[in-house]
C-alpha cells in the first residue's frame, strides 16, 4: 500500500504497507533473484524449451527485457481477441504478451514466473492489457432512484498498481472471466484484476474481470479515517512512532470475520464458520494462524480494552487488498 494519512506520513507508509499480487515459484534459484516492479509485461518472440520454460525475445530497444525465460504451473494462457483460454499450444516463432511476478533472476537471459500469457495477436497488433486497481478515484452515478437507493455507476476513473490512469465508462462492454455472473461497473473496486482492450481511440472498449482475491479492501480518506470496503469503521486508528496501527475488532468485522478475547490467547479473530484465522497476545509481534506462527512488523498493542496491530500486518491477515 501507499500513502494512508496525512501527506507527512506518506512517503514512510507507502513502504511499509505496498500489496502486490502473489508470485508463484519460479524453476530459478531464489538467492540469485532481484526484485522487479510487479506484473511486469513482457513480449516478444516465443521459443519452447527442453524443460518446459519459454523462451521470449524482442529485438526493441524499449523491451523491459531482450530475453527472459518463463515459468509457471498456473500461467493463464488467454486468447488475445476474446480473452477465453487459448484452445491451443504455442508456437514456436509466434508473438505473445506475458505479464510476469515480481521476481526475475539476475541470471542470463532472467527467469521469471507468468501469471497471464496472451497469443493470437490479431493483424492490426492491438493486445489487451491486465492490470490490478489500486483505487478508484471517481465514480459517476445516474440519477438516484426513487427509493433513496443509488443508482448504479455511469462512468468510474480509476488507477492501477503500475499507475496508469483510466476511464472505464457504461458503454464499454464488462464481463467476467468463465462464469455467468452479472457484473457492471460497481463490479469494479481495489484489488479487481482486469484484462482491458482499447480502441483506435484509446477509449477503453471492453473489460474482463476476474475472480476477486481478496476479503475485501482496506483504505484511508483524507482526514486519516480508516475504512473496510469504503466503509468507515467506527473505531479510528492510531499513529505510535510513525506506525499506523488499526483496532483488530473494528477491521476484522467489518471484513466480515467475528472477533473475540480471551485471557490465554489475546485477540482471536475466526470465520464465519468458526475457522480460526488468527489469534494474538497484546505485547507480542507473533500471530498464531492456521498455517503456524507469523512474525509481525510491529507488536499487538493494548489501549483501554482495545487491541491494535500494525495496519500492512493486520490486513495481510485478514486478506485485505491494501490501497489509498
Amino acid at each position: 500500500m501507499k500513502k494512508l494519512i496525512a501527506r507527512i506520513l506518506s512517503l514512510a507508509l507507502c513502504a511499509a504497507m505496498l500489496c502486490t499480487l502473489p508470485v508463484l515459484a519460479t524453476k530459478a534459484n531464489a538467492a540469485d533473484a532481484a526484485e522487479a516492479p510487479a506484473s511486469t509485461c513482457v513480449w516478444g518472440t516465443v521459443t519452447k524449451l527442453d524443460d518446459g520454460g519459454l523462451l521470449v525475445q524482442n529485438s526493441s530497444e524499449d523491451a523491459p527485457y531482450q530475453e527472459i525465460v518463463l515459468h509457471g504451473e498456473s500461467i493463464l494462457f488467454l486468447d488475445a481477441v476474446s480473452g477465453m483460454p487459448l484452445d491451443r499450444e504455442l508456437n514456436d516463432g509466434e508473438t505473445i504478451y506475458a505479464w510476469i511476478g515480481s521476481t526475475v533472476t539476475s541470471s542470463l537471459p532472467p527467469h521469471a514466473t507468468a501469471q497471464i500469457i496472451v497469443a493470437n495477436i490479431p493483424a492490426d497488433g492491438s493486445v489487451p492489457q491486465y492490470y490490478e486497481i489500486a483505487k478508484i478515484t471517481r465514480r459517476v452515478s445516474g440519477t438516484p432512484t426513487a427509493e433513496g437507493g443509488t443508482a448504479p455507476a455511469t462512468e468510474i476513473q480509476l488507477v492501477t498498481t503500475s499507475g496508469q490512469e483510466f476511464t472505464v465508462t457504461s458503454d464499454a462492454t464488462l464481463f467476467p472471466y468463465l462464469t455467468k455472473q452479472a457484473v457492471s461497473l460497481d463490479s469494479l473496486r481495489p484489488g479487481s484484476r482486469i484484462m482491458v482492450w482499447t480502441d483506435t481511440a484509446g477509449d477503453v472498449d471492453k473489460v474482463m474481470l476476474f475472480a476477486y482475491d481478496y476479503q475485501g479492501y482496506l483504505s484511508w480518506d483524507e482526514a486519516g479515517t480508516a475504512m473496510v470496503n469504503g466503509r468507515a469503521l467506527s473505531v479510528g486508528g492510531k499513529v505510535l512512532g510513525g506506525e499506523i496501527l488499526l483496532p483488530i475488532r473494528a477491521v476484522a468485522e467489518a471484513a466480515g470475520y467475528t472477533a473475540n478475547w480471551t485471557s490465554a490467547q489475546g485477540a482471536i479473530v475466526t470465520q464465519s464458520s468458526g475457522t480460526a484465522v488468527f489469534s494474538i497476545l497484546p505485547g507480542t509481534n507473533t500471530a498464531v494462524t492456521a498455517s503456524g506462527q507469523r512474525t509481525l512488523s510491529g507488536s499487538c498493542y493494548l489501549e483501554n480494552g482495545t487491541t491494535y496491530l500494525p495496519a500492512a500486518d493486520l490486513a495481510h491477515l485478514l486478506d485485505l487488498f491494501c490501497t489509498y
